[in-house]
């Protein structure tokens, strides 16, 4: 994959980042910057580990497809960009309620139960992105940096707008994935 399909199959992944921060934000009644460079440092360090572990398995799966043009695992980085986009708008359409109240704590524990569970979804990624053979650089900066900006940006869109924002994040990110689906099939398989 190229950089701007990779940004946009990256930022569509980290939008479920961006939903849980604004269900955070809008708990808050002051948003601190330590505890915010903290959640962008473990958030954007977690991601980069989960996407580089997925990746380095796409590509030693990839190296042992035994069909030369790829398409085997190319229809299996269909089938996971797929299934992620559609997990991601079946979150938006159940549109779970959320108990919004001032809370300024910021329960690390369950925020990093919550991390190691997206994670899963960029660990798949990953794996898919390393079936295409996309390099590990433009990877790890574009979810790197996909990872703080939807830390920042879900905090402070949680904190001004409430948590009903995180619909529209997971709808959003799961079109974006779709298409990544779309166009993986377009470029990588019907060829």
């Amino acid at each position: 994959m190229n950089w701007l399909e990779t940004i946009l199959v990256t930022l569509g992944i980290s939008l479920d980042i961006f939903a849980a921060m604004a269900c955070k934000g809008a708990q808050l009644s002051k948003i601190e910057k330590k505890p915010l460079m903290i959640l962008c440092v473990l958030f954007a360090v977690w991601q980069t580990a989960a996407l580089y572990i997925g990746s380095a398995c796409g590509m030693f799966l990839r190296l042992r497809d035994l069909n030369p043009n790829g398409s085997v695992t190319g229809i299996i980085a269909v089938a996971i960009f797929g299934v992620l986009g559609i997990i991601m708008i079946h979150k938006a359409w159940k549109n779970e309620a959320v108990l919004e109240h001032r809370n300024d704590k910021y329960a690390w524990k369950g925020l990093i139960a919550r991390l190691a569970l997206i994670s899963i979804g960029t660990l798949a990624l990953g794996a898919a992105l390393g079936f295409l053979g996309t390099a590990r650089a433009i990877l790890l900066i574009a979810v790197s940096a996909a990872t703080v900006i939807v830390v920042i940006a879900g905090l402070y869109v949680g904190y001004h707008f409430g948590y009903e924002q995180k619909t529209k994040a997971y709808a959003i990110g799961g079109v974006m994935l779709l298409a990544g689906a779309v166009d993986t099939v377009v470029r990588y398989v019907m060829i």
